[in-house]
């Protein structure tokens, strides 16, 4: 048997994040930015929740998205954390909803309006090449999904990669002409 020994913990230690330890840029691999399903449990929210509990839920865990599930469990959309900005509930109020009566179901971006990028494309590019296609597709939040097995596999935010990157990631900005001559050339 091994022995330890257990020592105080200092007033000076301080919790870490792995994003602190990553030498990560435009240029690493956009798999290093996924919420990969397949590692992580991803937050989930029911439709009934209401928008305040879920933008106090948001806010204490840090979330930037979480996914929508039925009683079921069954996949029906993405909350981001600017669905539950003051301005887009006060938005919902002035066209006549009372704020108490919102719910994640009222704000959520519904699974049919969702965009999604291969699982297998997104491990064969950089973290930029994902970025500048969700700005010309004006997406701030992707899912990936591994279609050989149809599984949602995970979720790239722009606003996350910002965080991990220590940048400003602007997805509205509109594209440059460069960025329309790349998307109309050839793909070999």
């Amino acid at each position: 048997m091994k022995n330890f020994d257990f020592f105080q913990l200092q007033d000076f230690d301080k919790l870490v994040f792995p994003d602190e330890f990553s030498e990560l840029s435009l240029d690493s691999p956009a798999l290093s930015f996924v919420s990969d399903f397949k590692s992580h449990h991803p937050s989930l929210l029911t439709p009934a929740v209401s928008a305040r509990n879920a933008a106090q839920i948001m806010s204490a865990g840090h979330l930037s998205a979480v996914l929508v599930v039925d009683r079921d469990g069954t996949f029906t959309g993405l909350l981001t954390a600017e669905d539950v900005t003051y301005q887009s509930i006060m938005q919902r109020v002035a066209s006549g909803t009372p704020r108490e009566e919102l719910t994640v179901g009222d704000l959520m971006r519904p699974r049919g309006d969702l965009k999604m990028l291969s699982y297998q494309q997104v491990a064969n590019s950089s973290i930029r090449d994902v970025l500048d296609a969700m700005r010309r597709n004006r997406q701030r939040d992707c899912l990936v999904v591994d279609l050989h097995n149809h599984h949602v596999r995970g979720l790239i935010s722009a606003s996350e990669v910002g965080m991990r990157l220590h940048a400003d990631i602007d997805i509205d900005a509109a594209p440059t002409f460069a960025d329309l001559w790349r998307s109309m050339a050839p793909v070999h």
